[in-house]
């Protein structure tokens, strides 16, 4: 049997490596195992010792456990769950060969071997690359620490065995064995969790049938639904009468416990006070508030008076009840004391206010027949789109001596070019809207002044509109967090790690993610893609943060003023890569692992197919948060304001509707996000 071997693999050369100062006592680097303690930015050696693994935060004292890792090329085999759909649809489990080693040179390599061209689909390899991400990070390690390769026959496709494999991957890493009677399906989440997926009740006959008596399914999924019947069946139950166990599992410690029979270390969360902010960031949050409360007071002076004279169209009067809502939330949120949520929560009404009266204004020209000053107040608007643009250079001037320097300049980023992405699709989405406006010049007043016309004039432009005020408000909030989270809790001296190597992690991960996500909902050209990023903004971010260094104009104008080497350019890299990676998580799952629908008009969630899994995936994101903070304490010496002020928003998020509880998922991630940044600025 011929194989062909996929293989990618990217070279990366350090910005700056210096070293925090010696490691007192010469300690680290053995190769051992059992309980040590570290001291804050002073893990590298116990953590990149090639023979072992550092789990930091592993009890209530402050210690960690080091792990002896396999010696040499290790591989385990897997069997993964598949269902193939009929009529009828039936189920099985085919081998994946999994094989990791030591890699020196510290380059990404992650590899594929297929039996046929074409044979593994864009979306099992984007397992591969999150199931090989994943192992590394829990294991306190960098993707660049190892080398991966996954091997399978025939033709397949679908995330759902990523789990399965993180778990394999983790066996592999740790020289332990699998056993031959365990599998399990579910997609890994960024944080560890595992998330839900299609087919459980076809893919659990036919394990069964192949010897299976251990089956993992994701938690919360106990009652999956027979693709054949239609019907809602009992997983325990189904397993039980074919005599198997089926097991639920909720994130990679669990997989891997099923697939080996061993406990894998893992930190201990902090307690929910632990994550709880100082009151100097609190009053930033209060001003900040004050500020976007008054700009919303004066939109929502103006809505009133449109509604009140009958000019808002239905399109209209929904961005205006969402501005309404968050304004009513922001306003019991401000006087319960919950000011980092109350901030949130006013800001996006500002956004919503103020998309709808600027598309208003833009209506109310076309129906009056001037088409001219429609135009004008587009291209006013438009000019605003500019300030993300301007909010990056801004970081960029930013000179980080502490940990929580570097920190800060990643988050100002991170916002910044969430704004950035924002403003570049604007352009192509400005030059659609104005197309539609030269059109409507052809038309007579009395065809202007209908009523579907105005519907039409809606559906055009407030995309348009909320792009822009979106990128507005990202901006502005890369500009605000420098006030905001400005507090010196990791006030650490500590040069500039290897941020390269680890923004070629991420990359590598998050192109992995976004072209998964692509296949998934059908994105061809850039016809598709543009529609795509209309109605989910996170993929609009995504795609162009993924893509951002190597972007033209803008970002390569920085490149070349800044220097590929130096620390604006290096920290702009890993902050995209990272905003990217969740960005495209969070797409994976929401549309194939929920089954989220959105709103055309506003891109906010309406509905979940899963919504026990989701419920039980929001409690599993909480306790993961506070375990990565953990981690980040024993690793920086406190756990960062970023994690934290992520943290506080998504508790007060998931009380609120399905798009807040969506939001809140992704929060719990930031946090964890964060956290994980922390510890591994820390140990590079």
């Amino acid at each position: 049997m011929q194989h062909v071997r996929v293989f990618c693999a990217v070279l990366m050369s350090s910005v700056l490596v210096l070293g925090c100062g010696p490691k007192p006592d010469g300690g680290g680097g053995g190769g051992g195992t059992g309980v040590v303690k570290v001291d804050p930015l002073d893990i590298k050696d116990d953590a990149k010792a090639p023979n072992q693994a550092l789990i930091l935060g592993t009890d209530t004292n402050g210690g960690s456990t080091i792990i002896k890792l396999a010696e040499g090329e290790s591989s385990v085999s897997v069997d993964s769950m598949w269902v193939k759909m009929g009529p009828p649809a039936s189920g099985g489990s085919s081998p994946v060969k999994l094989t990791t080693a030591p890699n020196p040179e510290g380059t990404v390599r992650v590899g594929m071997y297929e039996e046929f061209s074409g044979g593994l689909g864009p979306q099992w390899r984007a397992g591969v690359w999150l199931s090989a991400f994943l192992s590394s990070t829990t294991l306190g390690k960098d993707l660049t620490d190892f080398k991966f390769t996954a091997e399978a026959g025939g033709n397949v496709d679908g995330a759902s065995a990523s789990g399965l494999m993180t778990a394999g991957y983790l066996a592999a890493l740790t020289g332990t064995a699998i056993d031959a009677e365990a599998t399990m399906t579910g997609i890994i989440n960024p944080d560890g969790t595992i998330g839900p997926v299609g087919g459980i009740p076809q893919k659990f006959a036919g394990s069964i049938e192949k010897g299976k008596k251990r089956l993992g399914y994701p938690i919360g999924m106990r009652y999956s639904i027979d693709v054949n019947t239609g019907e809602s069946v009992d997983l325990q139950k189904l397993a039980k009468d074919a005599g198997a166990t089926a097991v639920e599992i909720s994130d990679i410690y669990g997989a891997y416990e099923l697939m080996t029979g061993q406990k894998l270390p893992k930190p201990v969360a902090v307690d929910e006070k632990e994550m709880e902010l100082e009151d100097e960031v609190i009053a930033a949050f209060e001003t900040k508030y004050g500020e976007w409360q008054a700009m919303v007071s004066k939109e929502w002076d103006r809505i009133i008076e449109l509604d009140t004279a009958g000019q808002l169209p239905q399109g209209l009067i929904q961005l205006a009840l969402i501005a309404r809502g968050e304004v009513e939330v922001a306003e019991k949120l401000k006087k319960q004391g919950m000011a980092t949520a109350a901030y949130k929560h006013i800001v996006d009404a500002w956004v919503y206010a103020a998309s709808a009266t600027t598309t208003s204004d833009i209506l109310q020209s076309v129906q009056a027949n001037d088409i001219v000053g429609a135009k004008a107040t587009l291209h006013q608007i438009e000019g605003l789109s500019q300030l993300p643009e301007m909010m990056v250079k801004e970081v960029g001037l930013m000179k980080p001596d502490t940990m929580g320097g570097h920190l800060l300049m990643l988050s100002a980023y991170e916002k910044a070019i969430a704004g950035l992405a924002g403003y570049m699709y604007s352009s192509t989405s400005v030059d659609t809207t104005r197309m539609f406006l030269d059109n409507l010049s052809t038309m007579t007043p009395e065809q202007l002044a209908e009523f579907d016309i105005a519907e039409e004039t809606v559906r055009y432009t407030a995309p348009t509109v909320l792009a822009i005020a979106r990128a507005v408000a990202h901006a502005t909030g890369a500009k605000e967090s420098m006030d905001i989270e400005g507090v010196k809790s990791l006030n650490y001296m500590c040069s500039l790690p290897n941020v390269r190597r680890l923004a070629t992690s991420f990359q590598s991960a998050a192109s992995a993610n976004v072209t998964y996500f692509e296949t998934l909902v059908g994105v061809k050209d850039d016809m598709t893609r543009n529609y795509v990023m209309a109605m989910e903004p996170d993929y609009l971010t995504a795609y162009i943060s993924a893509n951002l260094p190597k972007l033209t104009g803008m970002p390569e104008t920085l490149k070349t003023e800044w220097g590929e080497d130096s620390l604006p350019w290096g920290l702009m890299t890993l902050a995209s890569a990272q905003l990217a990676y969740f960005k495209a998580s969070t797409l994976i799952s929401k549309w194939y692992s929920l089954g989220v629908q959105n709103d055309w008009l506003t891109g906010r969630a309406t509905s979940v197919e899963h919504e026990k899994a989701f419920m039980n995936m929001l409690t599993t994101a909480e306790r993961k948060a506070r375990e990565n903070a953990r981690a980040a304490s024993v690793a920086a010496g406190s756990i960062p304001v970023q994690a934290r002020i992520a943290y506080q928003n998504a508790r007060i998020l998931r009380e609120g509707d399905l798009a807040d509880k969506l939001q809140a998922l992704e929060a719990y991630w930031a946090s964890s996000a964060y956290s994980q940044t922390a510890v591994m600025l820390a140990r590079n």
